[in-house]
């Protein structure tokens, strides 16, 4: 099959040179009379009219602000997804009214990409969905996130911004979106402060500073240096103005970190105003692949109660991540019910979400196992116990 459609394509792209085909349409309808695959038989069909089927996308793609920089890369994408040509050429037609649901989107509710995508006739729910999941890697670069490409070439009413990631009916959408291993952080590098951490921290508990210290390890580590509440309080209020640049309410985040409660929640919600603050963004759009839903939040509160716990680093030991690593990382958890307004959040996996972001200064400082027996343990097989192996063992000593 692989060899006709290699042929297919080379006829395409030769057609219109004269000579040196006859023989290979002979091989070729020679070929096609043989096989009743209709999935191979709809792939040659749209090869053959591939020139006035990618005419027709791109000149619809070159219509749209967000996709003209790209059209060729869109155009190929969309004519090789799976289909009949007929549904390609239906999706063509239905493309100025847009294939996403804005209003469920915006909704506030957990919403699947099946609810969220819209069929037109001729041009399936499954066939939309296929050329979504095509496009929802695309980020041409790094120069927008996962999802945002999928979403705008889909509908005519989003738009993607250098204002945050998506214009959507004039509201600023920040999109964040999990793979499977973890999500997008709520900022861009520099946003917080760090470098004056250690010190801070040094001015309250002399003596060195620790080289890894994450946001829930700062109270066991006042405690431990036997500092009164009064001046975890101050140390606590000194770090976190300076964290946020004094640009957020930080003493329900000082209370939870005093009192011994879990921080993370106060901890977003002011990264989540200083953000806002520096980008005038409306709310936010966490994108969970891996679940095929999406979420779109405008309360920082709550949205701190639907995502996976993570790790937000104070000090990194590996300094080239610190500017990064001390943004919280957000990333949907999937939902019980499928979506809609009963639809439930899913609990925290323990002691580590699959979805969950990996905590890199744990795999930084982590000791490595070597020798037979390792290598074994990580191949899943037992350990090599040759003459080879133990007598090299025996012959060091």
């Amino acid at each position: 099959m692989r060899d006709l459609l290699n042929l297919l394509d080379y006829v395409a792209e030769e057609k219109t040179k004269d000579g040196g085909l006859g023989q290979l349409k002979t091989q070729i309808i020679g070929q096609v009379k043989k096989t009743d695959d209709e999935e191979l038989l709809q792939r040659i069909y749209t090869v053959l009219n591939k020139t006035g089927l990618v005419d027709r996308i791109g000149l619809v793609l070159s219509r749209d602000t967000d996709t003209k920089s790209h059209v060729q890369q869109l155009t190929d994408m969309i004519v090789d997804v799976p289909g009949t040509y007929e549904e390609k050429s239906a999706f063509v037609k239905g493309y100025p009214d847009g294939y996403v649901d804005v209003e469920k989107m915006l909704s506030g509710e957990y919403v699947t990409f099946d609810q969220l995508l819209v069929g037109k006739k001729g041009a399936p729910i499954e066939f939309v969905r296929r050329v979504f999941d095509s496009l929802k890697q695309v980020t041409f670069g790094g120069a927008k996130g996962p999802g945002e490409f999928a979403l705008a070439v889909l509908s005519p009413h989003i738009k993607i911004t250098g204002r945050g990631d998506l214009n959507i009916d004039n509201k600023i959408i920040e999109v964040k979106a999990s793979m499977g291993s973890g999500g997008g952080r709520i900022g861009t590098a520099g946003l917080l402060g760090t470098d004056n951490i250690p010190e801070i921290i040094k001015k309250y508990i002399p003596g060195p500073t620790p080289r890894s210290l994450n946001l829930k390890q700062l109270k066991p580590l006042m405690d431990s240096a036997k500092l009164p509440l009064d001046k975890q309080k101050k140390l606590c209020q000194e770090l976190f103005q300076y964290v946020f640049r004094n640009k957020a309410d930080v003493s329900d985040l000082v209370q939870a970190v005093v009192s011994g409660q879990n921080p993370s929640a106060e901890y977003i919600k002011a990264n989540y105003k200083v953000y806002q603050e520096e980008t005038n963004f409306d709310g936010m759009m966490l994108m969970n692949f891996e679940a095929g839903a999406l979420k779109y939040f405008t309360d920082p509160a709550q949205m701190a109660g639907e995502i996976y716990a993570s790790t937000i680093y104070l000090i990194s030991s590996n300094p080239g991540y610190q500017t990064r690593l001390i943004l919280a990382p957000v990333a949907l958890r999937p939902s019980r019910g499928g979506g809609g307004a009963d639809a439930t959040q899913a609990p925290d996996a323990s002691p580590r979400s699959p979805a969950e972001p990996v905590d890199l200064d744990q795999v930084i400082s982590e000791p490595r196992l070597t020798g037979p027996g390792a290598r074994a343990a990580r191949s899943r097989s037992a350990p090599k116990t040759t003459a080879a192996v133990l007598g090299r063992e025996k012959r060091r000593r």
